[in-house]
């Protein structure tokens, strides 16, 4: 298992971080939405921030077991991470083979982020995950996986509900406008869309919009928009057996060709079929 480090991934376009386990200090502000094919788990020891995550805005409080798919586009918005905690990333086939209860693999590929009530325990145990993970002992790093899956278990169990909705706190900080926006275009990503269409819906000038949302976003509303039907076909490669070309269409891409063209800018390295053979678990397929 790799060992510890205090700086986060920063790769904007989709890359696999693997198994890592960091300390997070004062990170601040994703300078653009960015996306991996793993399971993230976030802890943060004190205050909290909020994503812009897959659509909608969801803050992340301290003290709570917090995960998420990295295949969403994520970002953190202002004033970002401030403060300190421990970050996991996990390869999504490790995590599905673990086949856990209440259906949490097929919300966190939805797109929810799942937490926990907060628990005193939480803290204590991630650190002592960064340490068992920088021990570079197998017995350690085998107990470390151990935990890690047990406590997996322990949140499907616990939980019913993932977090989803916007804050008072990220409205105050000026993301309502753009709230709004990626909200429609989550519900709406499927279906043929134009940026005429999403502005009419926020009453905001085309231009307008399209110049709010780099500003905040630090992509183009289109390459957004190409972002959820890449992670929405990403989800179906890995739990249907859907051919490509019906992957395409139900992602909201018009054809084949384009899919193809996205899929490649957003997942270097991988063609559809070979994103399923890499991700889907080896048992019970």
């Amino acid at each position: 298992m790799p060992t510890t480090t205090s700086a986060r991934p920063s790769d904007r376009h989709e890359q696999a971080h693997g198994f890592r386990i960091w300390r997070m200090i004062n990170a601040g502000m994703m300078d653009a939405p960015h996306t991996h094919p793993d399971i993230e788990v976030n802890y943060l020891h004190a205050g909290g921030f909020s994503y812009l995550h897959g659509g909608t805005v969801v803050p992340v409080e301290a003290g709570r077991f917090t995960v998420l798919w990295g295949g969403v586009p994520h970002q953190t918005i202002a004033p970002g991470i401030v403060g300190e905690g421990i970050w996991c990333t996990l390869p999504l086939g490790w995590f599905l083979q673990w086949r856990l209860p209440n259906a949490l693999s097929d919300r966190l590929l939805r797109g929810e982020i799942v937490s926990s009530p907060p628990a005193a325990t939480d803290r204590l145990l991630l650190e002592r995950w960064l340490t068992d993970a920088a021990s570079g002992e197998p017995a350690r790093q085998r107990v470390l996986q151990l935990e890690m899956e047990a406590r997996f278990h322990r949140l499907a169990l616990g939980t019913t509900t993932g977090r989803r909705g916007a804050s008072p706190q990220a409205d105050a900080a000026g993301a309502g406008q753009i709230t709004r926006v990626t909200r429609f275009i989550a519900q709406h990503y499927r279906e043929p869309l134009t940026v005429q269409a999403i502005a009419d819906h926020v009453q905001l000038h085309p231009k307008y919009l399209m110049r709010v949302f780099k500003q905040q976003c630090g992509a183009s509303v289109w390459e957004y928009l190409t972002r959820l039907r890449v992670s929405h076909a990403q989800r179906l490669l890995i739990t249907s057996d859907l051919k490509v070309l019906d992957v395409a269409m139900e992602s909201g891409f018009s054809s084949v060709a384009p899919f193809y063209a996205a899929f490649a800018a957003h997942t270097p390295g991988f063609r559809p079929l070979d994103y399923r053979r890499r991700h889907r678990p080896a048992a019970g397929h």
